[in-house]
């Protein structure tokens, strides 16, 4: 273990050789797992001599792992109420125990019951001499009504300018966890990697979140090599 200085922050970093492809499978995002992730990030920027890239791409990983946690968390409440995913009527009330949710209430119990169902959450990343991919999977589907927002939300951020548009023209509620997902676009259009090369979207019954980052020409990009996989990808 050793210090490293990122950007006014002396921060702890387990340095290790890097394994290809890398796969880290949790239930929750614990301190202890995003800690171990962002030390992955930063071994895989350093060996690319992209240090640069540290910052806009761990912040974005770590909003698709909320991401992914929220997903499950989400099907679980609507799964233990007998909600039905499909139904607006059923998805206000769903969301309305979500909210009560994350707002610190059973947060324990909720925590035990995604252990016992065995919804998990993967961090992934894919390296080659071409470029990087990281993928973040969890094994229940986005809400529909919550895919279709996505979508929307996500074609808005391409489209703006910058985030004062965005949220001008978005129409996000305060505790819209869209938000972060959003966010990702303009941190990598900001890094100059191709906003395009991030997808999301439901993959048969699991989410899929996808970021590739291309260091040559030669790199082909996952969805053209598997256009078949998937026609939900944001």
């Amino acid at each position: 273990m050793y210090y490293n200085y990122r950007k006014g922050d002396i921060t702890k970093v387990k340095k290790f050789k890097i394994s290809n492809p890398t796969t880290i499978q949790f239930f929750e995002p614990r301190r202890e797992h995003i800690e171990l992730i962002e030390d992955i990030l930063y071994n895989i920027f350093e060996s690319y001599k992209r240090e640069d890239l540290y910052h806009p791409i761990s912040f974005s990983i770590r909003e698709l792992i909320q991401n992914a946690w929220n997903v499950n968390t989400k099907f679980l409440i609507f799964r233990k109420n007998n909600l039905d995913i499909s139904n607006f009527s059923d998805y206000i009330k769903g969301i309305k125990l979500f909210r009560s949710y994350i707002s610190g209430k059973n947060y324990e119990d909720i925590s035990k019951e995604v252990y016992q169902h065995n919804y998990w959450i993967k961090f992934c990343s894919f390296l080659s001499d071409y470029g990087i991919r990281f993928e973040v999977i969890n094994n229940t589907p986005i809400l529909p009504i919550e895919e279709k927002n996505l979508r929307l939300k996500l074609k808005l951020a391409s489209a703006c300018v910058d985030l004062i548009e965005l949220f001008n023209e978005g129409d996000f509620e305060i505790d819209d966890d869209k938000i972060g997902l959003s966010f990702i676009i303009f941190l990598l259009k900001k890094s100059n990697i191709d906003h395009e090369l991030f997808r999301v979207g439901n993959v048969g019954y699991s989410l899929r979140a996808r970021i590739e980052i291309p260091f040559s020409e030669s790199y082909i990009p996952e969805r053209k090599k598997f256009n078949f996989l998937s026609s939900n990808e944001v």
